[in-house]
């Protein structure tokens, strides 16, 4: 409830603003003007084709996140010597920004999904190995140990009881990193092109259509959120059947 009201407060203000012209529609469109560029969009088919191919990329560029962070995440914590090595390079990694790191894929790889999905994977693969290594390092040990007394082996004590015990950690990071990836893609087209939002904001933009802009921006957030959500009911279903708690 306090989140619809600063919501509906928000709106409440820019449309006084917009409607009053105390700011040049130019600068600030009028959020009804938006809305309806939102609602054209929808019917001539414009916002699906151009979502389709941003979605396409995150959610690749997720998947290669999940696939290499979290068995990383899982090794760094039971190596020392390879925590040492990889963290630092981790943590450095996130120091590169995303605009100088597009025009090195398109050389290396070249132009089209591949590239922006690898962005979206380097965007998401932080959250995802750090809560990896968080949610493993904050394992009460007591159960650990008393699986190892029980002669649990090392595959038995990851699947059995250290995954469904770090599992909250590291599905929030997972889905910390598909909204992430989301940003990567646009990120990705606006610097790389594309077919997708981020080059709708780009054709937007060189023809000074504010609203358009606005519009653009309002559909990369609503479907972030809507992965948002999506992915937070997988979360819940899997801790539920993970950790063996009931519904």
């Amino acid at each position: 409830m306090p989140a619809a009201v600063a919501v509906i407060a928000v709106a409440a203000l820019w449309l006084a603003v917009t409607t009053l012209g105390a700011i040049d529609p130019l600068y600030l469109p009028n959020p009804l003007d938006v809305v309806g560029r939102m609602v054209t969009q929808a019917e001539t088919g414009v916002a699906l084709r151009y979502l389709a191919p941003t979605l396409a990329a995150a959610l690749l560029g997720a998947a290669i996140a999940v696939a290499v962070a979290l068995p990383l995440g899982v090794v760094v914590t039971h190596s020392r010597l390879l925590a040492s090595i990889v963290e630092p390079v981790v943590a450095i990694s996130q120091t590169v920004p995303l605009v100088a790191l597009a025009p090195l894929l398109v050389l290396w790889i070249g132009y089209g999904t591949v590239p922006i999905a690898v962005l979206c994977a380097i965007v998401a693969f932080f959250p995802m190995v750090t809560t990896t290594i968080v949610g493993f390092r904050s394992l009460d040990m007591r159960v650990v140990e008393n699986a190892l007394l029980d002669g649990a082996n090392s595959w038995q004590r990851l699947i059995h009881i250290e995954g469904p015990m770090a599992a909250p950690a590291v599905l929030a990071g997972v889905r910390g990193g598909v909204v992430l990836a989301m940003t990567g893609a646009v990120v990705g087209e606006l610097v790389m092109g594309g077919a997708g939002l981020g080059t709708l904001l780009t054709l937007t933009r060189e023809a000074a259509d504010t609203a358009g802009m606005f519009a653009v921006v309002a559909w990369i957030s609503l479907s972030a959120m809507v992965l948002y959500g999506f992915i937070q009911m997988l979360e819940r279903a899997a801790v539920t059947r993970l950790q063996g708690e009931s519904t």
